[in-house]
């Protein structure tokens, strides 16, 4: 696979009488649920603040150590006053309180305030402690960035109860986050997106205590910011004349209106429409100003020497031997052999280091078509001066002396991991994207380079979304296995990229970037990771988002299979969808479901061959997916002459080496032959790639329409009975597809076979019974 750039998880009074001092209660995450139930159905039905959900409130990230105690601090009538300890220090934080968390104004006290700020220099950068009692809120921090962050979560415990902002439970809350960098890389490139939506995308990231907003400036579809020493590079690469991938995405606007460009960034120039826009230096001041406000750092990317058509187009100087354009696989990069290409590159860079009070300064280096530098007498003449044997050394020499000049301006450089291919200084910290170079985030770390984990699986945001994403989103291993103890610290945390090839529109980026950044979110923030808590907290999110008037991806729904079968005459479709708040909407001739369309009924009797679409959709306009199960006429499948003595439990599988397209091309000796316990592959399998046939015997205990969940990357296809029941082949990331059998209780057949191109695999099948919860198939279910 290769790098998508290109090519391309009403409070009730707690009864007053409640309010007297009682001991703290603490739970374990993970054994409270007897106690929950109990607690929320008896004791506080309604209450917002109940003890069930303890440690939680819905809070995402999830505070690494909450103590409720028993009890409701209640906003008083007269207003709310405040003291803090160094207003100089906190005096952001103070306006945000009153204007975004409170909304309303407070009065300064002379004492002790029922909100206090607190200056405490024990606490580290972004760590905050919050106390609530019957004095009132205390959250004391020693950074104004862990104050904003402890707003953060006081707003959050606001917005999450509508029916009265004026109470909050008696609590302790100390949280610091795991990882210091926490980010979004955005495309703005490809497509664009405007300074007004920057401030909006910078909230959403402050409100999940993200601090790194990446925006990548400059590709071969566009330069996104204003170089006034270099102004052909806006004048001519800011906009453009539609390119493919402006086709693509209005081609899949027939059915989906969210791939539609949008209006604000089309012109008519000269009589023909163009598409662009870019930040002028003042708005780009403007953007990095109001996200300080929000403790989010913004990071430039100039990506050089590929991927940089727009500039060799313009000035055509920086090139040697060749004209602008395409090579093989990428474009032309700039020619590392003439000095007038470091004198671009230091031209542009010296205005991006004075407009950017980052840390960082990102140049990109991947991706670089060197068949041009082959060829080029200038990159020839300097290898021979300089020593250089390869074309990737010859890299490396520009990455090295560009890393020198942004280290004298006292800045750090960031590139993607190719730069690891020649050898890099250890100043230069690395970003990991190429999920198929296992061993890149080992080299990085042994060669003493920060690391930033953006692996696309699943970190490209770019990347379709389906029901596994969540789950694989939030179990990113940040620090992978083979990190040894004493390198770990080289590893800085992780960013989530969304490169913007397919998304021209607000409306499709917030599709694709919620609800899965919230989980990144949890996993960068906290040490107590719970993803089971996490599916439930999310759903209470879902109409803060409304709220901001985002077009977030609706919770997945349930209970059906890709394709149906008609058994004696009938079928049934049965959707169970998480988010109670919002309706499915359906069509069966074909077009696209809106909120036009019919409800879906909770059971959908269908009693011929057809083909049933629909989505759930909010009052707001966000949607879920469009889903599609096809209905066709079959059999009942009559159990096979077997006798279970005469087999043993588990599956047989016999293993392929190679890399194969799909399961079609399986072919060769078999490398291994292993018995499984389930369709599931240990992943203590490490062969870089090999195929998978899995054979074996189901035993279903009774007659039923039974739906199997297919979960493969890169792909497979699952057939029962001699039939095929879930194709899910292709080389893929990983995806869940699902198919119906109508089996008779007894033995049948199983086959599963699979495929892994590299860069990581899945393999699970689930199992439910006429549209019933999905569950694991058993293992003593499975024989051989």
């Amino acid at each position: 696979m290769v790098k998508h750039k290109e090519h391309k998880k009403g409070i009730e009074k707690f009864y007053q009488k409640k309010k007297k001092k009682t001991p703290i209660i603490q739970m374990n995450l993970k054994q409270h649920h007897l106690f929950s139930f109990f607690i929320i159905y008896f004791l506080f039905p309604l209450g917002a603040f109940s003890q069930g959900n303890v440690e939680r409130f819905n809070l995402i990230p999830l505070p690494n150590k909450l103590e409720r105690q028993a009890g409701i601090f209640e906003f008083p009538h007269t207003g709310l006053s405040y003291s803090c300890s160094d207003e100089s220090l906190f005096q952001n934080e103070l306006q945000y309180l009153q204007k975004k968390v409170l909304k309303q104004t407070l009065t300064k006290s002379k004492s002790k305030g029922t909100i206090q700020l607190l200056l405490d220099k024990s606490l580290s950068t972004e760590a905050y402690g919050m106390v609530v009692n019957k004095d009132g809120l205390v959250i004391k921090a020693s950074t104004a960035n862990g104050m904003f962050y402890g707003l953060q979560t006081l707003q959050q415990m606001l917005d999450l109860n509508p029916a009265d902002r004026k109470q909050l439970p008696y609590l302790t809350i100390d949280d610091q986050p795991v990882y210091g960098w926490r980010g979004m890389e955005l495309d703005v490139a490809r497509h664009f997106f405007s300074k007004a939506y920057l401030l909006k995308l910078i909230d959403l990231l402050a409100y999940y205590k993200l601090n790194t907003l990446h925006l990548h400036l400059t590709d071969d579809q566009g330069w996104r910011l204003e170089i006034k020493r270099y102004p052909k590079l806006t004048e001519q690469g800011a906009w453009r004349h539609f390119n493919n991938q402006d086709s693509a995405c209005m081609k899949q606007a027939v059915e989906n209106p969210d791939f539609n460009l949008s209006k604000e960034h089309l012109r008519e120039r000269n009589g023909e429409v163009e598409y662009g826009g870019f930040y002028t230096q003042e708005d780009m001041r403007e953007i990095i100003a109001y996200a300080a406000t929000r403790h989010v750092e913004i990071i430039p990317e100039i990506d050089m020497p590929g991927h940089m058509m727009v500039a060799t187009r313009a000035y055509p100087e920086l090139l040697d031997s060749t004209a602008a354009g395409w090579g093989k696989q990428f474009s032309v990069p700039i020619c590392v052999g003439k000095e007038e290409a470091y004198t671009f590159v230091e031209g542009v860079l010296e205005e991006v280091i004075d407009l950017f009070p980052s840390r960082f300064i990102h140049i990109g280096a991947d991706e670089v078509e060197k068949s041009s530098w082959e060829r080029s007498p200038k990159c020839r003449e300097l290898m021979a001066r300089e020593g250089i044997k390869d074309m990737h050394a010859l890299q490396s020499y520009f990455v090295n002396r560009v890393n020198n000049f942004i280290q004298s301006k006292g800045k750090t450089t960031i590139g993607w991991d190719e730069v690891l291919d020649g050898g890099a200084d250890s100043s230069l910290r690395v970003m990991y994207w190429r999920g198929w170079v296992k061993d890149a985030p080992l080299k990085a770390v042994k060669g003493h380079h920060d690391l930033v984990m953006t692996p696309t699986n699943p970190l490209y945001f770019d990347y379709l979304p389906n029901k596994s994403t969540l789950e694989s989103v939030y179990g990113l291993k940040v620090v992978g296995d083979d990190i040894p103890a004493d390198l770990k610290h080289f590893v800085k945390g992780a960013q989530a990229n969304l490169w913007t090839e397919t998304i021209p529109s607000t409306d499709r980026l917030e599709f694709m970037m919620l609800p899965r950044l919230t989980a990144l979110a949890e996993r960068v923030w906290t040490t107590q990771a719970d993803f089971d808590t996490y599916k439930q907290r999310i759903l209470h999110h879902y109409s803060l988002w409304d709220a901001m008037q985002i077009k977030y991806r609706q919770p997945d729904l349930e209970g059906f299979a890709d394709e149906q079968v008609i058994v004696d005459g009938h079928a049934e479709l049965r959707v169970r969808n998480p988010l109670a708040s919002t309706k499915v909407y359906y069509t069966t001739d074909g077009t696209v479901p809106d909120r036009k369309s019919r409800v879906l009924p909770s059971i959908l009797k269908i009693k011929e061959a057809t083909e049933v679409r629909f989505a759930s959709i909010s009052n707001g306009g966000a949607k879920s997916e469009q889903y599609l199960v096809r209905f066709k006429p079959a059999e009942w499948h009559k159990g096979l002459n077997v006798k279970g003595s005469d087999l043993k439990l588990g599956l047989k599988a016999s293993f392929f080496d190679g890399t194969f397209k799909n399961t079609k091309e399986i072919s060769g000796a078999v490398m291994d032959e292993r018995v499984l316990k389930n369709v599931a592959i240990s992943d203590t399998v490490k062969w870089p790639s090999f195929a998978a046939k899995i054979r074996g015997y189901i035993r279903v205990p009774e007659k039923a329409r039974y739906n199997f969940y297919y979960t493969c990357d890169d792909g497979g296809i699952l057939s029962i009975a001699d039939q095929l029941v879930v194709d899910n082949d292709g080389q893929h990331a990983p995806i869940e597809k699902s198919g119906q059998i109508a089996l008779d209780a007894g033995f049948h057949a199983l086959a599963a076979d699979f495929i892994e191109a590299g860069g990581g695999f899945t393999l699970k099948c689930y199992y439910s019974v006429d549209g019933g919860p999905v569950k694991p198939i058993p293992d003593d279910w499975l024989f051989y």
